[in-house]
């Protein structure tokens, strides 16, 4: 009885959240149809799961802030996601627990001493959402600092909406979204029954996060080309624009594939520096 519950929940809110962003034209038919596998899929695997959700409204508020301000900055159509940016947002996850599942079996508090693999599994899940929304924070809100950014591998000003370009404003974006999902992560423990140590968790999810958030902003300086329209004085997505000039990194990487490296990394970075936070 209680998996048939578990099963119509999972269901239920994926399915409302997966009409949610079709409707409001912030996932992509296709894109929407994955949010609602992964969604099921992340629910279904445990309660940690809903830190996806959580990212995702939190998100999706995040790039609809302010939206035809951000327009003039650049040229980007990143407000509807296909499913290949649900992908690397999620997959990773996914992944993280399902090993869980399988090794571990269902979620138990974060202690080192009772559960070390199933400890470190929970901080490297907990280390991919907080990347991830503290990146997407930092992006969508940064984007709006009064001054333009510098970028990570020079230091030098660059325009607004420059990948991997940094500014005050975005660094304290990315921390409050490494702390929401710190404290979601301590309230869905505890309202799990779990034990939760809400200082660890913040401090957890707010550290983990900004690492996470400026690991992308090096490998989207590096690897990933930016091209700025001098006519149009924005920064554009492609090199075909007749104005378009590049001005910073290389066209190794593309957006999606900084996002999945970064979390990826950080995910590791979680796994193994766990214990120093939660023992």
């Amino acid at each position: 009885m209680e998996l048939v519950k578990q099963t119509f929940l999972a269901f239920a809110i994926a399915s409302l959240m997966a009409l949610r962003g079709y409707k409001r034209k912030s996932l992509t038919t296709k894109g929407a149809v994955t949010a609602l596998i992964v969604g099921f899929s992340s629910i279904m695997l445990g309660m940690r799961g809903f830190l996806l959700l959580l990212f995702y409204l939190v998100g999706t508020k995040a790039t609809k802030y302010k939206a035809t301000l951000k327009s003039k900055f650049e040229e980007t159509d990143a407000s509807c996601r296909g499913p290949g940016q649900v992908l690397a947002c999620s997959v990773i996850g996914i992944l993280i627990q399902t090993i869980h599942f399988v090794y571990c079996g269902k979620e138990c508090s974060i202690d080192f001493e009772d559960s070390q693999l199933a400890s470190s599994l929970a901080c490297a899940l907990i280390a991919h959402h907080a990347t991830n929304l503290a990146d997407t924070l930092s992006s969508e809100l940064g984007i709006l600092s009064k001054s333009d950014p510098i970028l990570i591998a020079t230091l030098q000003k660059v325009p607004r909406g420059t990948n991997g370009g940094c500014s005050l404003t975005g660094l304290g974006c990315s921390m409050l979204g490494g702390s929401l999902i710190g404290f979601g992560a301590y309230l869905i423990d505890t309202l799990s029954g779990l034990d939760a140590r809400p200082i660890s968790c913040i401090l957890f999810g707010t550290i983990l996060g900004t690492t996470g958030s400026i690991i992308d902003s090096v490998l989207g300086a590096t690897l990933q080309v930016t091209y700025f329209d001098e006519e149009k004085k924005v920064i554009s997505a492609n090199s075909l624009e007749r104005n378009a000039k590049k001005i910073a990194g290389m066209d190794i990487l593309s957006n999606t594939q900084v996002n999945l490296v970064s979390v990826m990394m950080t995910s590791a970075l979680g796994f193994c520096i766990g214990p120093l936070f939660f023992r």
